[in-house]
């Protein structure tokens, strides 16, 4: 109750002088510092820095619980012009002075740029860093600038001297490395650290991306121990996400999916598409959320099993009538099959263009496959349908209750969502139509995204 009390006044008087003495007060009869952690937790919004400030200035009290939540995530960019000031310098001064800040830090993303490094790696001010982060969670490695190609090297021996069997979670983003590399640096991880989460976002490509498996030189490190995924993304282009996914579904790769909880591959080809079953064939009675963008085939030969499976994101992007048609009919087979299959939320996103629409009512087709497979037999919650009419000039409320003709008599499906381009005149205008089983009405939204 003190808590909320607390937490109820700061709203009304944070920008008051009598601000200063309640909180000051507090701490006058000792009230413990898990209890101004929390006041700050549930007062500070992730994204609004400047309240945390306020508050701080309000009160000095609550410095020690804002340190806190100010260095969680820590940002460090490497300069890519000399002479300029870099932030990995200034925060290595900053932790000479507080060393304790060191300690509050779970989240780290490096900007690098390996270009500037030379050969000795030990004198860089990362290298000092890294070490004293030890209670550092979660790592992000980012090469932004023009084409610096990044080894294994570089990135093992930066991260060497941290805490590596704290780390859970390891983003490798915007940088250009061979395949080969990452191999690697993936090898050099299951040798040295305990990961549970594994992200592969927008990496470019070179040329050794369309090599042969048995080129690559992914034989594993003697001595590893297999990485038992969680979390899982590949989202990539195309190439990349083909090279990745092969060689992660391969015989010599370190990662074991068992215990997979949560899935995320993007650009998916029709080439591609063959190594994703092998990865769902493993963690089906671990899988709990499955984002796929792109082509997806050979569904229906697997026996899903995923009684742990809450929710499918399915985001179809570029592809002809027939492929759609088939991925949707794999999908009925899928879901009329798996009898234990209960889904909270299953989300089907258009990304096609105007021009790539197919001119057939696809609404109703989509509707009229999904009706017994899924929402009759009481196995999906919540039923979302993004850019569902993405092309189409006009579009009344009418037209929408004519492809769902059922809802209403159905109690299963909590509600559908459906996103579209309003009127053609007025280009980027988005509106939100919700059906609501339980009332049977339909009723406009705000404007928006309905993943934000």
């Amino acid at each position: 109750m003190l808590c909320v009390g607390l937490y109820l006044f700061l709203e009304i008087v944070t920008d008051s002088t009598s601000f200063r003495y309640i909180m000051e007060g507090a701490v006058a009869v000792q009230l413990p510092q898990e209890v101004l952690d929390s006041i700050m937790d549930n007062i500070h919004p992730r994204d609004d820095i400047q309240a945390l400030k306020q508050c701080v200035l309000a009160a000095r009290c609550l410095v020690p619980a804002a340190q806190r939540i100010l260095f969680r995530e820590v940002i460090l960019t490497e300069c890519g012009y000399p002479g300029m000031q870099n932030p990995p310098d200034r925060f290595l001064s900053l932790l000479g002075h507080s060393p304790h800040l060191a300690g509050y830090v779970t989240e780290l993303e490096l900007r690098i740029v390996p270009s500037q490094w030379g050969d000795n790696l030990s004198q860089h001010p990362l290298a000092s860093i890294l070490p004293r982060l030890q209670s550092l969670k979660k790592v992000c490695i980012r090469a932004p600038v023009e084409r610096p190609i990044v080894t294994s090297l570089q990135i093992s021996t930066l991260l060497g001297g941290a805490a590596m069997l704290e780390i859970r979670s390891f983003t490798l983003k915007d940088t250009t490395m061979a395949i080969h590399e990452i191999v690697a640096l993936c090898n050099w991880l299951a040798v040295h650290g305990s990961l549970q989460d594994l992200h592969f976002l927008y990496l470019s490509a070179i040329m050794d991306w369309d090599a042969p498996p048995q080129s690559m030189p992914s034989q594993a490190v003697p001595g590893y121990a297999p990485i038992q995924l969680r979390r899982f993304t590949i989202d990539t282009p195309w190439k990349q996400t083909k090279a990745l996914l092969r060689w992660a579904t391969g015989s010599t790769s370190p990662l074991r999916f068992n215990a997979l909880r949560e899935l995320t591959v993007g650009d998916l080809t029709r080439q591609s598409s063959v190594y994703l079953p092998r990865i769902l064939d493993v963690a089906k009675d671990s899988l709990s959320c499955l984002e796929v963008t792109g082509y997806i085939a050979g569904l229906a030969s697997i026996r899903f099993n995923y009684r742990h499976l809450r929710r499918i994101a399915w985001n179809i992007c570029v592809l002809t009538p027939r492929d759609f048609k088939t991925m949707l009919d794999e999908w009925c087979i899928v879901l009329k099959e798996s009898r234990e299959l209960k889904l909270e939320s299953f989300v089907i996103s258009f990304s096609w263009t105007v021009h790539s629409l197919p001119d057939y009512p696809w609404s109703e087709f989509l509707w009229n496959e999904f009706e017994d497979s899924l929402v009759d037999s009481g196995r999906c919650a919540h039923l979302v349908l993004q850019n569902l009419y993405r092309g189409l000039a006009r579009i009344d409320t009418d037209t929408i209750r004519k492809c769902f003709p059922l809802l209403h008599a159905s109690n299963v499906c909590d509600l559908v969502v459906i996103e579209r381009i309003g009127d053609s005149s007025v280009l980027g205008k988005y509106d939100n139509w919700e059906y609501t089983s339980r009332s049977g009405e339909w009723k406009s939204l705000p404007p928006g995204n309905i993943f934000d």
